[in-house]
């Protein structure tokens, strides 16, 4: 339990980290149905802008995320948990990452290549749009 409780401070950050960028793709998704960068194409060069600071604020994330959990497997409340588990004839528990937590970093990295990619979008998104209603409306004669 001692381990739990080291472990449960990182991973209540995470999955609050988590929730927010999921509310805010969802708050994107709404806002490109209702075509709002069609009629305020400066959104678009705000959702840049926070696209960026999202993916380089991901990067301490992640740092901060592997920096603590190897502070949890490295300390003797880890060490006296392999022991505890090795006299009962558990020998899979290690202090070490396991698979899940490597997947988050590796997620959090794809996760940093994808709001860059999508601040580029973005960019591109504005640049049409700016351009398409700079272009006067052609009208169609019956």
């Amino acid at each position: 339990q001692r381990f739990y409780l080291l472990k449960l401070p990182i991973a209540r950050a995470a999955m609050a980290v988590g929730g927010g960028l999921l509310a805010f793709s969802c708050i994107r998704i709404v806002v490109g149905v209702l075509r709002l960068p069609w009629h305020f194409p400066a959104w678009l060069l705000l959702e840049c802008i926070l696209d960026v600071v999202i993916a380089v604020g991901i990067v301490p994330a992640l740092y901060y995320f592997f920096h603590f959990l190897l502070g949890v497997y490295n300390s003797s409340v880890c060490k006296e948990r392999v022991q505890l588990y090795q006299s009962k004839g558990y020998p899979g528990f290690g202090c070490s990452p396991h698979g899940a937590e490597i997947a988050v970093g590796l997620s959090g990295c794809i996760a940093v290549l994808a709001y860059l990619l999508s601040a580029g979008l973005a960019v591109r998104g504005y640049r049409t749009v700016h351009k398409l209603k700079q272009k006067p409306v052609q009208h169609c004669e019956r």
